[in-house]
Formats: C-alpha cells, structure tokens, sequence
C-alpha cells in the first residue's frame, strides 16, 4: 500500500489547506525541483540588482547632479527598453524551444553592464550602461517565467510563482544590507557597490548551469520549430487575455519608478541609510508573494489581484498622510508587497491562457503592455514631482489605483472561467 502511495502522489499535490508558515522545508515537499533551480537563478540575480537599485537614485542625484525628473525618466526609458525586450525573447523561446540559453544570454549581458557601471561618468553614461543591463533582464524574465509554467502543474502555478518570487525577494532584501555595508565601508563610495554587484550575477550564471529543462517542455511534438506569431496561434489569445492586459496597463500606469522611493526617504535618513527603504520593499515581497500565491490557487486569483491593488492604496495613503520614517516605511513594505505579488498573478493568469507553444510570446506581450504603462507613469509622476512635489506624485498613483480596483470587477475573467 506505501509503494502504490507513493507512485499516485504527485509532488505538485500540494494540499490547498496546508498553510505557507510552516517553513520553507515544508514547502520543499511540493515544489518541483526544477522551480528550486530557477528560484536560487533569480535569487542572486535580485541580490545583484538590488545592490544597484537601492543606490542608483541618489548616486544620479548627488554625484552627477540628476533633478527627480531625470532620475524617473532614465528608469522609465530602460525599464520600458526591458519590457520591450521581453516580447523577443518570448518570441525567441518559443521559437527555438530552449529557455536556457535565453537565460544564459540575458545573464552575460547583465554581468557586462554591471562590470562597467562604476566607471559612469554622467546620466547619459548610467542611461546607455543601465539599458545594456535591462535588455539582459528582459530576455531573463520572460525564459525564467515561462520555464516557470513548464516545469509547475496548472493548478499549482500560483504557488510556484509566488515561491520563485519570495525566494528571488530574499535575494533583493539580502542585497540591500550587503550595499549598505560596502557604502559604510568603502565611506559612501557607490562605484564600489557596483563592482560587488558582479559576484552574486557569477553566481547566478553557475545556479543556471545546473537548471535541467522539463521532460514535458522537451517532448519531440513541442520542440519543434514554429512561428508563435502565426495568425493560428495568436488568435487563441482571445478576449480574456486582451481583458487581463488592459487591466494590467491601467494599473501599471500609476505605479511608477521605486528609484524615486529612495530620493524621498531621504528627508528621514542619511545618506547611507536611505537603503534601509529598499528592504522593507523587499520585506514587504518576500512576506506577502507566496502566500498570495497560495491562496489564489485557493479561492481564485480575482479575489488576491483586488486585495493587491488596496495593498496599492494603502501604500500611497501612507506616503501622502504619514509625514514621518515609519509612514515611508509602512508605505514600501505595501508597494513592495503588492508588486511582486499581483505581478505573479497576472502571469499565472495568462499562461494558464496562453498554450504552451505560445506561453512566452503571451507573456512578452503583457511585459511590453506594462513597460509602456511604466514609462508613461515614470514620466508623469517625475514631471509632478519636480513641479509640485512628492506627495502629489503619490496622489496621482493614489488616483489610478482607484481606478483600477474599480475596473477589476469587469476586466477581471468570471470565477466560472475555466482556462485552456
């Protein structure tokens, strides 16, 4: 009886009413092995780039002497620029069918660009370097999402997202500490935090070498070579995905740059704590991701993408209300939290829509949708906050995610909707 036990349990059965807190050894039981892979992939990768991240902004503001405006403006454009690249690459993996080699190209594009980032000598420098550095993150996120999909089952898919999330969170919130200790030892030189920055992307290159590609991705009836963009396919993204990537662009355009987050931290902390606002944005990921995750599996992903978005609301209310650290704190510790998260359920959403030889087209196509929102918003919350002030910023991104919990009730895909 334990022998046939053991050959009809599944390792993605997890049951839907184990709860998340009790510990990541319990968690190890029902994730595949190859979600481990990719999540330790992600995990030094979001160390590297939170070193970078947390520092950037006040490293354009106060050694090469960038307004607010520049320094949203500069993220907007590369960020767009890796949302962009997220199509390609989408397109590229479905075509040729290998997820890693993807992923290896991104990984040696990012670990070039963080090479030469400490010899920047102006914003237009930092501009071109940092584009480098997201189109390698762009072919990277939409191979690892869509290897993601691979390699988890459809009805455990927000559990695997969530869990590839929290533990790349981990890899970010362990990367704010390590910056700001090579800041206080190096006396606030940010060029040295740059340079440490290589290591974890070396790492991140070897957790890659040891990701083995699903035996369901590699079938002979799947690897063959095929244009995703062929009318046959694409016509399969019908008019609940095109719903969901509304929904996503109306959200998306008030969530503008975090680099900005840091500028207005500044007010409460010191020069070399202003990172201390970056981890518990990291916190705030790593806390909320799986098991928002977990309980979308569980009582629908319409339900968590709502919640997410007052998780939005709030934020922006403690940004706006809150003149004091712990509001900047609170406020972080929510946008964090609701980023990473609703994030993860958008994709759930859309690969569960989107078959498998079309699954990484589909999500390039949502990270364009949401690069040009990014953009858009950079743009404007930078503009508001040089003529008017930061807080106004958060009152417009205040403002449009009202908007958007409103519009979820009718772009969101009924309960009853049962996905392909």
């Amino acid at each position: 009886m334990t022998g046939k036990r053991q050959h009809t349990t599944k390792q993605h059965d997890i049951p839907s009413s184990s709860p998340f807190y009790k510990g990541f050894f319990f968690i190890s039981k029902f994730v595949p092995k190859e979600i481990f892979a990719i999540s330790f992939f992600g995990l030094f990768l979001g160390m590297s780039t939170t070193m970078v991240y947390c520092q950037i902004g006040m490293f354009l503001k106060t050694e090469l002497h960038a307004t607010e405006a520049t320094v949203a403006l500069i993220d907007g454009v590369i960020e767009f620029v890796s949302f962009i690249c997220r199509i390609l690459a989408g397109i590229l993996s479905d075509y040729f069918r290998d997820r890693k080699l993807i992923l290896l190209f991104g990984c040696l594009a990012t670990l070039f660009a963080r090479s030469i980032l400490a010899a920047a000598a102006s914003p237009l420098t930092v501009t071109l370097i940092q584009t480098v550095e997201r189109i390698g993150n762009g072919f990277q996120a939409t191979a690892r999402d869509a290897l993601i999909a691979d390699a988890s089952h459809i009805g455990n898919r927000g559990k695997a997202y969530g869990f590839s999330r929290s533990l790349k969170t981990i890899g970010c919130l362990s990367g704010i500490p390590l910056s700001i200790l090579v800041m206080y030892l190096s006396h606030d030189n940010y060029r040295a935090v740059f340079l440490c920055a290589t290591i974890p992307v070396m790492l991140s290159i070897i957790c890659l070498l040891t990701i083995k590609i699903p035996k369901e991705a590699n079938r002979k009836e799947d690897t063959a070579i095929k244009n995703p963009f062929r009318w046959k396919y694409l016509r399969s993204l019908d008019v609940v995905f095109w719903k969901i990537l509304l929904l996503a662009f109306i959200f998306e355009i008030g969530h503008f740059t975090e680099t900005l987050l840091p500028i207005y931290a500044s007010k409460f902390l010191s020069k070399t704590t202003t990172g201390l606002e970056s981890m518990f944005i990291s916190l705030g990921q790593i806390l909320l991701s799986f098991p928002v995750g977990l309980y979308a599996d569980k009582f629908g992903k319409n339900i968590l993408i709502k919640i997410c978005i007052v998780f939005m609301i709030v934020a922006n209310i403690s940004f706006i209300f809150i003149d004091s650290i712990i509001g900047v704190y609170l406020g972080a510790f929510l946008w964090g939290g609701q980023m990473t998260a609703i994030q993860g359920l958008f994709l759930s959403l859309i690969s569960e829509k989107a078959n498998q030889h079309i699954r990484a087209t589909a999500i390039g196509i949502y990270y364009c949708v949401v690069g040009i929102a990014f953009l858009l918003s950079s743009i404007i919350a930078g503009r508001i906050w040089i003529h008017f002030g930061g807080k106004y910023a958060f009152i417009y991104s205040l403002s449009v995610s009202c908007v958007a919990l409103v519009a979820a009730k009718s772009l969101l895909p009924a309960a009853r909707h049962k996905f392909t």
